[in-house]
């Protein structure tokens, strides 16, 4: 059986590369199949990530075929990191040839890392640079019967204005226009190299036509051919000169959906193994943590710091890696991660890669890493605390709702009420809310300090809730460097001391079960799922149905003091 059993998986290795080609192009096929099935997803970021880096040590493989007429994802972040993946792979000579259809500026800077690019002849390219729009529903909420009130006492903390205001202050417009500055004159800087222009040449290709034929980008400037897989087999042959006479001769292998493919090729490129039949690889912890910092929902706290303080006693896991990708929410929720991450950081590297956002109690969980690092694209920072007070101001009389209460306690009526609570809070009840908060925020400053190896004084000059590019946030003496989530698994097999080439196998965490998959795929649910009080969910259910997800998490949070950023500019691109 044994003999049989390795039979087997040496023919299936024979199958998964071609047999007879010296040479091949990898299509990496971001085309993203839509499924019913609950446990179809796309792939693991670093799935893919690794895939590039073996097309980069492997002989066979002569260049990159990006195929990304439509892909699924256009977070910038990691759109940055996918480019500069790319980057790597041609820094020994390799090529990438890109096939774009309905493209935005944000998967254009994607493409503009290949040599040539190509585009389908019905295709569109949208060139209309970067904004950030801000959501404000004061106006909603008076109509609708709900008083807010914002509980602000730092600069920057800007989360709750979007209840209280009709616009941007001064200090929110101040500190996203240094962000949008600092996003915006990279991506402007980077496809002007890629591409030989002028800066005047990309202000006319963003200021003056913005929308794009095929024929009209390719007079541009912007795309190198114009078709569909002959052009791309026509640009790399125009490439390879004498070494490819026709197109017979070139060798294709896939990664991504086969229906989809471009090449149409059934040879499957895989991720590289892990190690073989007899060696234990030392292995890297890949921890995902996702979402609100909350202990049981979002990033899941109580299991989270779990994972983490397991791996840390794991002694064949030399080094864990985390990836975060939060707006931040509960301080609790946070400091547990954080603790986790400080114990384990006593036993092994613990390298943190932020995605698209690490801010307020994302930072908070991510600060006592051995290193911290951010993509350029990232919000991280926002070393602050944010309240915000909803309550019934008309809201149930408009719909014929009557309650009567009563109590024993001066406050004892503050959180009563059918949907909210009846009434405000009282100028008493707020420098209370006060006091608290400012004892929060230098408790959070305090820890930074710890964490970061920083003077508190440096700490509070880059905190009252400033949000900073990944850029600015290096400056700021927030994290170690920029880079992307290649560079992050790089550094931490760095620390652990693993030579540069030596196979490493890593594991991912959590391991999603059925219901995780199903809150997933029906995000709805997750309002139904918790067990609480009935006027909660009574707030839920009537704010999953009619109102935006940011007001839903802070009227379930009503009343609680948390370092977080405003959901709604977290679910958007940015």
């Amino acid at each position: 059986m044994r003999v049989k059993k390795y039979f087997i998986i040496g023919m299936f290795c024979m199958i998964s590369i071609p047999l007879f080609s010296q040479t091949m192009y990898l299509e990496l096929n971001f085309h993203e199949e839509r499924s019913n099935n609950l446990f179809a997803g796309s792939k693991s970021p670093l799935e893919i990530f690794r895939i590039i880096e073996k097309a980069e040590n492997d002989k066979k493989v002569q260049g990159i075929i990006l195929n990304i007429g439509s892909i699924s994802t256009t977070n910038r972040d990691f759109l940055w990191e996918l480019r500069n993946a790319l980057e790597q792979f041609k820094s020994g000579g390799k090529k990438v040839y890109a096939f774009i259809s309905n493209a935005d500026m944000d998967v254009y800077f994607l493409a503009s890392v290949a040599d040539k690019i190509v585009m389908d002849e019905l295709g569109v390219l949208t060139m209309l640079g970067y904004s950030i729009n801000r959501g404000y529903v004061r106006q909603t909420l008076e109509k609708l019967g709900i008083g807010a009130r914002e509980l602000r006492y730092f600069e920057y903390k800007s989360a709750a204005e979007m209840y209280t205001r009709d616009s941007m202050s001064d200090a929110d417009r101040s500190q996203y226009n240094d962000y949008l500055d600092d996003i915006f004159n990279l991506t402007r800087e980077t496809l002007i190299n890629a591409r030989n222009w002028t800066a005047d040449e990309f202000d006319t290709v963003l200021n003056h036509e913005f929308l794009y034929s095929a024929e009209n980008a390719l007079r541009r400037n912007l795309v190198d051919r114009v078709g569909r897989k002959d052009a791309v087999l026509e640009a790399i042959m125009e490439s390879e000169g004498e070494k490819v006479k026709k197109k017979e001769d070139l060798n294709f292998a896939l990664y991504g959906a086969y229906s989809s493919s471009l090449t149409g090729t059934e040879t499957i490129y895989s991720p590289p193994g892990s190690g073989g039949l007899f060696r234990r690889p030392p292995v890297i912890a890949v921890v995902h943590a996702n979402g609100q910092t909350d202990m049981e929902s979002g990033m899941a706290a109580f299991g989270l710091s779990r994972t983490i303080r397991d791996l840390a006693d794991n002694r064949r896991v030399k080094a864990i890696v985390i990836r975060i990708n939060s707006p931040g929410g509960s301080a609790e929720a946070a400091d547990y991660v954080a603790e986790a991450v400080s114990y384990a950081k006593q036993k092994k590297p613990v390298v943190v890669s932020m995605g698209s956002m690490a801010a307020s109690g994302g930072y908070w969980a991510a600060m006592n890493a051995s290193h911290i690092m951010a993509t350029p694209y990232t919000i991280t920072g926002s070393i602050g605390v944010i309240g915000s007070w909803f309550y019934d101001n008309g809201l149930t009389g408009k719909i014929g709702l009557v309650s009567d209460s009563i109590q024993r306690g001066a406050h004892a009526d503050l959180m009563t009420g059918f949907l909210l609570p009846y009434r405000n809070l009282t100028a008493a009840e707020e420098e209370r809310y006060k006091n608290y908060m400012l004892n929060l925020y230098r408790l959070f400053t305090e820890k930074v300090a710890l964490g970061r190896g920083m003077d508190i004084e440096k700490v509070e000059a880059v905190a009252q809730g400033r949000i900073f590019s990944g850029t600015r946030a290096l400056e700021a003496g927030l994290i170690d460097s920029v880079g992307s989530f290649s560079d992050a698994l790089r550094k931490a097999q760095e620390l652990a001391g693993i030579p540069e080439g030596k196979r490493v196998r890593y594991n991912e965490y959590p391991k999603l079960g059925f219901m995780d998959r199903l809150r997933n795929k029906i995000p709805f649910l997750s309002i139904f799922s918790r067990g609480s009080s009935s006027q909660d969910n009574a707030v839920e259910i009537l704010a999953g149905l009619f109102l935006p997800a940011d007001i839903r998490y802070r009227l379930e949070k009503n009343g609680q003091v948390m370092p977080i950023l405003s959901l709604d500019f977290f679910q958007g691109k940015h």
